[in-house]
């Protein structure tokens, strides 16, 4: 098993690259959109490459072949829509966050990319023996998926309770949505659009954590409010995972097949 840098590099710079042109180019005309465009087609094809593979064993080992649910869960249609949705949300909440992004992130991100770069090497190396040579790359992939889901989300979660609250926070929640709103703009109405919904939805969950402390008294609801405003962010970070590991696995298949 060997690391290749040219690996490395060539999956930080897409990336990095993707992410940094977003932030430069989001104010100011629709091209930007690209990238996202970019962001949603990687993340749609890493889900769909996959999902169509285990519907047919979804289908075949626990459900009658007739039945709808069956029908329903291995439908080609159904796995597509469903996770073209799911793409589109983890697009749209990456390129809001990826905007505010502070350089402690941009250098996690860069350990992250390293390291999920030795864990999908090192699965691929190990699973030559056991899995099919046609599935080896997407079980090394998916495996890396999740295991850097584990080193992600704690770091997220050790940031979201321990960095400062956004500037925008007022007692009141009009003037926290008005204010929220205020610090994003962009000449494309499209973008202006989207990045201004993300951005009240994630005003609003801001808005209730800090208002719990004050205001809610019993602890299920503190709690709820938490968990709740973890899983909306997790969104963005299951994605930015999902598509640096995507990353990592097209540009392996593209230099092995320069290599053939």
């Amino acid at each position: 098993m060997r690391i290749s840098i040219k690996r490395l590099i060539a999956s930080l710079l897409t990336v990095f690259l993707i992410l940094l042109s977003w932030i430069i180019s989001y104010q100011y005309h629709c091209i930007a959109l690209l990238f996202p465009l970019i962001v949603w087609l990687t993340i749609s094809y890493s889900f769909i490459e996959l999902k169509m593979q285990e519907r047919n064993c979804l289908r075949k080992c626990y459900f009658k072949k007739e039945t709808f649910i069956a029908r329903l869960l291995s439908s080609r249609f159904m796995v597509i829509l469903f996770y073209l949705i799911i793409s589109t949300m983890m697009s749209i909440t990456i390129l809001s966050s990826a905007i505010e992004y502070s350089q402690i992130w941009w250098l996690y991100l860069v350990i992250h990319t390293l390291l999920s770069l030795i864990l999908y090497r090192t699965i691929l190396y190990l699973s030559a023996t056991i899995i099919k040579p046609s599935y080896q790359k997407l079980f090394a992939r998916e495996w890396t998926i999740n295991g850097m889901t584990f080193l992600i989300l704690p770091f997220f979660i050790y940031l979201a309770l321990n960095s400062y609250a956004p500037t925008y926070l007022q007692e009141n929640f009009i003037q926290t949505i008005q204010s929220a709103s205020n610090t994003l703009y962009s000449s494309c109405t499209i973008t202006q659009k989207i990045l201004i919904w993300s951005k009240e939805l994630d005003a609003s969950l801001w808005w209730l954590v800090y208002s719990s402390a004050s205001y809610a008294k019993a602890t299920w609801l503190k709690a709820s409010i938490w968990i709740s405003f973890i899983i909306y962010n997790s969104i963005a970070i299951l994605g930015i995972n999902r598509l640096i590991v995507q990353v990592i696995y097209l540009i392996d298949i593209l230099f092995q097949r320069k290599q053939l």
